[in-house]
């Protein structure tokens, strides 16, 4: 489960940063058919290896692990952001959703 939830979030971080496998191959030194197969979980990745994968995406482990303590205090949240992520019409939800973060604001 843990190896699915890193997989994910290295996809998610490196997708949100507009990263294609060949950026995040050359600032990790990783080969990027060997970086595809671990965003598809069809491999486990040493604690090495994942720390190249954080400093490629120029993050701290702290930030990268944030994940974990959303998802432990709000189970809800990380549903919601999953189905998004995982919905063709990702766009639009992200469109919608920020709209009610503007809402929710004072």
């Amino acid at each position: 489960m843990l190896n699915e939830m890193v997989a994910s979030q290295i996809r998610h971080y490196r997708t949100a940063k507009k990263m294609t496998l060949a950026d995040l191959s050359r600032t990790s030194e990783i080969d990027d058919t060997y970086l595809g197969r671990v965003e598809r979980n069809e491999i486990n990745i040493t604690l090495n290896t994942l720390e190249k994968i954080i400093k490629g995406l120029q993050m701290t482990p702290a930030q990268f692990f944030g994940f974990l303590e959303l998802e432990s205090n709000n189970p809800e949240l990380v549903k919601i952001v999953d189905l998004i992520q995982k919905s063709p019409n990702k766009e639009k939800l992200t469109s919608i959703a920020k709209e009610i973060v503007k809402l929710s604001e004072p």
